[in-house]
């Protein structure tokens, strides 16, 4: 009680000393309020404490909070999904990703009979309109932490199962070095490595149809210097893919070396690439057939192509199967990337190392070779005079007349991005390309005499001077980007072909006649692609 009415007092002394009051004049008479000023003065503390005390409790309440959300918010983008075409989950700091990939690509056109003969001078139904689902692929990509990844994906086309890239890899952090084992392309050149997705025109050129480039299992290594423009690649593979049987002995020893450095803000790009390919005892190469009745375990080679486009298996240009071990190719690449300007240009060269007459069926001891195989008759494989030699090539040029650049990525083609896409009222992008492709399948001494006997090396009876054939191909293309992930592409292309194994059904010129290496027709395809990826 005592302290009570102190502090009574002291809290009454401070209200008269802010009330101005001296202590020295006498005050006015008043009524006795010193206990209800002290009271009010301590309730007035005691609500100021009260208030100081909740409002640090709030503020502490909303620091928790916050930190809460910022814990919510961290989780949350570890599990929900970002978007990339399709869900993409991905922990940067653990190092899991998962993403679902896939394309559909869906082709319609015409492949116009040689010489636009209305009356068909070509005695087969596989010309004309025709329409193919091309490839409808679906898997999946992603990282696991140290290091490694995976992409695989299943194609549905056309009513069988087959496989692209499915391959396991392994990137050392901060070393530069990089491993893929699995189904892959072979350390080709620029467009064939580079996903069908961004070609510039629905088909590769005439050359990858026809030097057989395409994928294989094996083991890539690869090497990215600090700067991220010198890029080598060195890797060995058996003689067939994933999708393929297991009896093969073949194998690819294959390397690539790019130099793309950026000049002005311009992409180029420099490469070389090679390989070297020895073929299987059974059918090797290209799993190309032999004549009836031989034997099984021959290799042979055998080189050809379609007129740009696969609405049709007719290839105006074939070399027919050989006797061969194995063959060497060598490609240059080069290109350049100017703001919607791009143009690029590839070549190369293979050359075949050929059974010589006489040579002796792999694995066969000659004296029982007929005896093992009873129906083989003398003469089933032909024989080259030497060992042949072809090539090819593309330069071409395209144009974005919205405005876009085309997309380029680790030593390849990628995706473009859409400056006004459809979605946001844009007209999405367009752009224009031409190429001129170049096959020359007659080169060495394909076309000069045959020896079709590999047992004995009897000479045939009548000279090909066709076999092979060239072609020259003139294309036009417009692209329509309308989004990101969808593209529809128009193709127009005029085949020069001159010889080949159709000249005696289009022109009735024997391949017995010198002339008909010289014999020239032509051939028209018009082509569209629908195209969705994911």
């Amino acid at each position: 009680m005592k302290r009570s009415h102190m502090v009574r007092a002291l809290l009454a002394g401070s209200a008269i000393l802010m009330s101005g009051g001296a202590l020295a004049q006498e005050p006015e008479p008043q009524p006795d309020t010193s206990d209800a000023t002290a009271d009010a003065a301590i309730a007035e503390a005691q609500s100021l404490d009260d208030a100081q005390f909740k409002i640090e409790l709030l503020q502490a309440q909303v620091e928790a909070l916050q930190e809460s959300i910022a814990q919510i918010q961290a989780a949350q983008a570890k599990v929900t999904p970002s978007w990339k075409g399709t869900p993409q989950l991905e922990d940067k700091e653990a190092g899991w990703s998962f993403k679902v990939r896939g394309r559909l690509q869906y082709d319609a056109g015409v492949v116009w009979n040689p010489d636009d003969d209305p009356n068909g001078s070509l005695a087969t139904r596989n010309l004309g309109f025709n329409h193919r689902a091309r490839r409808i692929r679906l898997g999946a990509e992603g990282t696991i932490p140290g290091g490694f990844g995976y992409k695989c994906e299943a194609d549905f086309a056309n009513a069988n199962v087959g496989f692209g890239d499915c391959i396991l890899s392994y990137t050392p952090t901060n070393s530069g070095f990089n491993v893929a084992i699995g189904n892959q392309e072979t350390n080709n050149g620029l467009e064939q490595i580079s996903s069908s997705r961004w070609s510039s025109f629905i088909e590769r050129a005439a050359f990858d149809d026809a030097f057989i480039n395409t994928r294989r299992l094996g083991l890539n290594v690869g090497y990215v210097n600090p700067a991220g423009d010198l890029r080598l690649n060195a890797g060995l593979w058996t003689n067939h893919s994933i999708d393929s049987s297991l009896d093969q002995n073949g194998w690819i020893g294959a390397g690539r070396a790019v130099y793309a450095p950026l000049m002005g803000g311009n992409q180029l790009h420099f490469g070389i690439n090679y390989q070297h390919r020895e073929f299987s005892d059974n059918n090797g190469n290209n799993a190309a057939s032999t004549a009836v009745g031989a034997p099984s375990t021959n290799q042979l080679a055998r080189y050809r192509a379609r007129p740009y486009s696969q609405l049709t298996d007719v290839r105006f240009v074939d070399t027919g199967n050989y006797a061969a071990k194995s063959d060497d190719i060598v490609g240059l690449e080069a290109a350049g990337i100017f703001k919607s300007l791009h143009i690029a240009a590839e070549a190369q060269y293979l050359k075949s190392n050929a059974y010589d007459a006489g040579d002796i069926i792999p694995n066969l001891d000659p004296e029982d070779a007929l005896d093992q195989f009873p129906g083989a008759p003398p003469g089933s494989q032909i024989v080259p005079d030497g060992n042949p030699s072809f090539w090819g090539g593309y330069i071409e040029a395209g144009y974005f007349l919205t405005g876009e650049t085309r997309g380029y990525k680790n030593g390849t083609w990628d995706r473009t991005k859409v400056l006004n896409p459809f979605s946001k009222g844009g007209s999405g992008a367009f752009q224009i390309n031409a190429r001129v492709d170049y096959l020359d399948l007659d080169s060495g001494k394909l076309h000069e005499a045959f020896n079709n006997n590999f047992l004995t090396g009897a000479a045939p009876a009548s000279v090909n001077y066709t076999r092979g054939g060239k072609q020259l191909g003139l294309q036009a293309g417009l692209t329509w980007i309308p989004e990101d992930y969808v593209r529809v592409l128009l193709n127009y292309s005029h085949a020069f072909v001159s010889g080949g194994p159709f000249v005696d059904e289009v022109e009735g010129v024997s391949t017995s006649n010198p002339d008909a290496a010289d014999t020239d027709y032509g051939v028209d395809v018009m082509q569209m692609r629908f195209q969705i990826d994911f």
